[in-house]
């Protein structure tokens, strides 16, 4: 969650807004989402609400940044790799990418659907996959200039296809009515497979 930017009371109005939030969106699509509702589950008053927050909207922004913050974090193995082959680091990465995803599943998939009609989630939206886009691009181009990965595609446009793929697999399989991918944790293993397939030109090592 954001850090609060006062001491005294007013920091736990902040964090129980953000937390009544989170968890109307498990109920509750964006659109019909109300301040009222919000109100009641946090046990805050409406002044003290708009001392924090311009809207609701506004909630579920701070939300999404929050969120993109630690999703770079969680993303770190993939790309500082230490002693892990790809695979490995591939497989830590996108676990904890997908289990970030999954711990905020219902804001995750709030934002992928509303975004449009709301330009400071696209924002952070955007900057977040693109973020992830970037990395994966300055990878594939370092791996193909070691020789470890052969030449292929353009890299932004290979990696912009893997994330985007990600993020669509992730909503399907977060809704939970695909016969096939029927929760997040299923996805680790096929988008490691796709990731190191794509950029290496093989199957996934034991």
């Amino acid at each position: 969650m954001p850090q609060p930017p006062r001491r005294g009371r007013r920091p736990r109005t902040y964090a129980a807004v953000l937390e009544a939030t989170s968890g109307l969106l498990a109920t509750t699509s964006l659109a019909e989402l109300s301040v009222a509702q919000i109100l009641e589950a946090a046990g805050v008053g409406r002044t003290s609400f708009y001392e924090h927050f311009a809207s609701k909207d506004d909630v579920v922004v701070k939300l999404m940044a929050s969120l993109s913050d630690e999703v770079a974090l969680e993303l770190g193995p993939m790309f500082e790799r230490g002693d892990r082959s790809p695979d490995e680091a591939f497989r830590l990465g996108l676990t904890n990418l997908v289990d970030a995803a999954s711990r905020y599943a219902p804001l995750v998939i709030a934002v992928a659907e509303e975004w449009p009609a709301i330009p400071e989630l696209g924002t952070i939206w955007f900057a977040m996959l693109g973020d992830f886009t970037a990395r994966l691009a300055r990878l594939i181009d370092r791996e193909r200039a070691a020789g470890v990965a052969p030449p292929g595609a353009d890299a932004q446009a290979l990696a912009a296809s893997l994330v985007w793929t990600a993020e669509r697999s992730f909503h399907v399989a977060a809704g939970g009515d695909h016969p096939t991918l029927v929760n997040p944790g299923v996805l680790v293993e096929p988008l490691v497979q796709l990731f190191v397939g794509s950029i290496y030109g093989r199957a996934v090592r034991a």
